[in-house]
């Protein structure tokens, strides 16, 4: 494209507001987000915030760390708060020790000087409260945090309308059509919006975005509760976010991290697609006994000397899933001009910087130039099966 193209971006979370974050970095000014709802109205409100790079794919990693250093210049600006506590995924067998060795290696060369793989004395005396006889070890990211959800959105769409672009909530997408040229005419609910491209970053409702955009994409939307655990006294350490869950294990795990004085956030994570789908307008956001029972089940389990914490204050959210657990970011075939940028399950906050750059390099590049390697991650050639 060799003029500055007129991009409208259906979704105001992270992700969507990332990209409008990166074309406006990049000095394009005709930048529309439009939001059902309002910003960080939906996952990226609801997450725990928690940031950081102790994953173990490559491409995974590479996108974290990317990520990481957006986060540290806002955090350098004076726009973001981190809360620097730590970073811990603990390992069960000697393959994850393996792995998190891997990771140190793939981290390092980037630029991650810190992270490093802890033995199970080591976790000891990290952690003096957790229990450690069934672990091996685990992998520490000591400058990884966690940052509120909605206070970041808000510094996102801040920055991008004080260059130039917008931010309409209240605006639903109900169509869209084709113009000549390519271009797309977007109908909603407060009138029509033409533009070269559009992107659908509509998180648990990209599905049903991309069929309305003629560009299906697969999102399975998995309803994830978290919780508040009240101490019965302050810690006399800092409690670093601890994940007891290793990636593609077919399963799920407890996490915890720290949560100021006498609190911590808990709940049970996955990237598998093993929870019931859910239509993301009937999420109801309590919780059913059973999930606290079951949260306290594994709290008790690693960390049995905080075991009479009170467990409370519950919130649910969505997930949006992708069939096989990884995001999904580019250009659509047969429809250059529709972008998409969804699928990252629970990981959707701590990864906006470089999906959203991703998708941003696809409308300004033709393709991922900041991580070349994330041209894998662009939906199905083919087309995929309708939302």
């Amino acid at each position: 494209m060799t003029r500055s193209p007129s991009v409208v971006v259906v979704g105001a979370g992270a992700l969507g507001l990332c990209t409008a974050w990166h074309l406006t970095d990049r000095g394009v000014t005709d930048v529309t987000v439009i939001e059902r709802d309002h910003v960080a109205g939906a996952s990226s409100g609801l997450s725990v915030g928690i940031i950081e790079t102790q994953y173990l794919d490559p491409l995974a990693i590479e996108i974290r760390v990317e990520s990481m250093r957006f986060f540290t210049g806002l955090e350098r600006s004076g726009a973001l708060a981190i809360t620097r506590n730590g970073y811990l995924r603990l390992g069960h067998r000697t393959a994850d020790m393996e792995a998190f060795a891997g990771s140190v290696e793939v981290q390092r060369t980037l630029g991650v000087k810190d992270c490093r793989v802890l033995e199970r004395d080591d976790l000891r005396r990290l952690i003096p409260d957790m229990a450690c006889d069934d672990l091996e070890g685990g992998l520490h990211g000591p400058s990884d945090g966690y940052i509120d959800g909605h206070l970041y959105c808000d510094a996102l769409a801040s920055a991008v309308i004080a260059r130039g672009g917008r931010v309409l909530q209240g605006t639903e997408l109900v169509g869209c059509d084709p113009l000549p040229g390519g271009r797309n005419r977007l109908r909603t609910n407060r009138g029509a919006f033409d533009c070269d491209v559009v992107v659908n970053a509509a998180g648990g409702w990209a599905g049903r975005v991309g069929d309305l955009l003629g560009a299906p994409i697969a999102i399975l939307p998995q309803r994830h509760q978290a919780l508040i655990a009240h101490l019965a006294a302050p810690l006399g350490y800092v409690m670093p976010s601890v994940m007891d869950y290793v990636p593609s294990s077919g399963s799920f795990g407890a996490y915890f991290r720290d949560d100021g004085p006498g609190r911590l956030v808990a709940g049970l994570h996955t990237e598998e697609v093993i929870h019931d789908i859910v239509d993301p307008d009937a999420v109801v956001r309590d919780s059913a006994n059973d999930y606290i029972e079951l949260v306290a089940e594994r709290l008790a389990q690693r960390l049995p000397r905080l075991a009479d914490m009170r467990l409370g204050d519950v919130w649910a959210g969505i997930y949006p899933m992708r069939p096989d657990g990884k995001p999904v970011v580019g250009a659509h075939d047969g429809r250059a001009s529709v972008v998409t940028v969804a699928g990252a399950g629970g990981s959707g906050l701590q990864s906006s910087p470089a999906l959203g750059r991703i998708a941003a390099d696809w409308i300004l590049d033709g393709g991922p130039t900041a991580i070349p390697e994330a041209v894998a991650l662009r939906p199905r050639a083919g087309g995929e099966p309708a939302g």
